[in-house]
C-alpha cells in the first residue's frame, strides 16, 4: 500500500499568492498551500505565472503539511535532514534558506560545524548529528555541485523591503530584520541580487 506522504510527487499550476516561506498554487480552482524555502521563493515568477514545484507531504497525527521544492535536488536534502534527531521540517526548511543547497552539501562533508551554526535555529549539538549521520551522504553529493566561491555579489538597497520581508518570514522580529539587512548591504554594496542579500544578512 501506498503510504499517504508519497502520494503527491509535484504540483504544477498558477501562483495565486507567494511569499518567502509559502506558496498558494491554483490547480484546477483549488488553492493549495506549500511551505518553500528561500531558495525556491527566489526561482519562483509572478503572480499569476504558471510553476512547478516538487512535493512533500508530512504527516503528523494532527496535521498535514505539504512542502514545496523548486529542484528534486533539495528535496532530497530536507528528506535527508529530516533523518537526523532533532531535525523537524520547519528547521529543515531554515537550514535550506541558511545556505545554497552546494555549501549545505560541502559544509556537512568537510565537517564545517561552524559554518552551519551560523544558520538561525540551528543549534551546535544538531549541526554535529546533521555532520554525523550526513556525511557520507554529503562526500558523494559534493562532486555533483559546483560551489561559487564569488556568490557574494553585489547589494542594490532596492533589495532591502523584501529582504526585510523574507527575514521576518523566517522569524527575525522587524527591528532585527532591518538591522541585519543594513548590515549585509554595508558590508557588501555591490550586491545585485536579493538570495545572496538575504542569505549575507542570515550569515551576519
Amino acid at each position: 500500500m501506498m503510504n499517504i506522504d508519497s502520494m503527491i510527487s509535484f504540483i504544477q499550476g498558477k501562483i495565486a499568492e507567494k511569499s518567502p516561506t509559502h506558496i498558494v498554487i491554483d490547480k484546477g480552482g483549488i488553492g493549495m498551500h506549500l511551505l518553500i524555502s528561500l531558495a525556491t521563493y527566489t526561482t519562483l515568477g509572478d503572480k499569476g505565472d504558471q510553476t512547478h514545484l516538487e512535493t512533500h507531504l508530512h504527516v503528523k497525527e494532527d496535521s498535514l503539511t505539504l512542502f514545496g521544492f523548486a529542484t528534486r535536488d533539495e528535496r532530497e536534502l530536507f528528506l535527508h535532514l529530516l533523518s537526523v534527531s532533532g531535525v523537524g521540517p520547519k528547521l529543515a526548511m531554515g537550514i535550506l534558506s541558511g545556505a545554497e543547497l552546494a555549501e549545505l552539501y560541502h559544509y556537512i562533508a568537510e565537517s564545517d560545524e561552524n559554518a552551519l551554526v551560523k544558520i538561525k535555529g540551528l543549534g551546535k549539538k544538531t549541526a554535529q548529528r546533521i555532520i554525523l549521520d550526513l556525511q557520507p551522504v554529503a562526500k558523494k553529493k559534493t562532486g555533483e555541485f559546483d560551489i561559487d566561491s564569488s556568490a557574494v555579489r553585489v547589494a542594490d538597497v532596492g533589495f532591502k523591503d523584501e529582504a526585510v520581508l523574507a527575514l521576518s518570514a523566517l522569524g527575525y522580529s522587524a527591528t532585527e530584520a532591518d538591522k541585519a539587512v543594513s548590515k549585509a548591504i554595508v558590508l557588501n554594496p555591490d550586491c545585485d541580487n536579493v538570495e545572496t542579500l538575504i542569505r549575507i544578512a542570515l550569515n551576519s
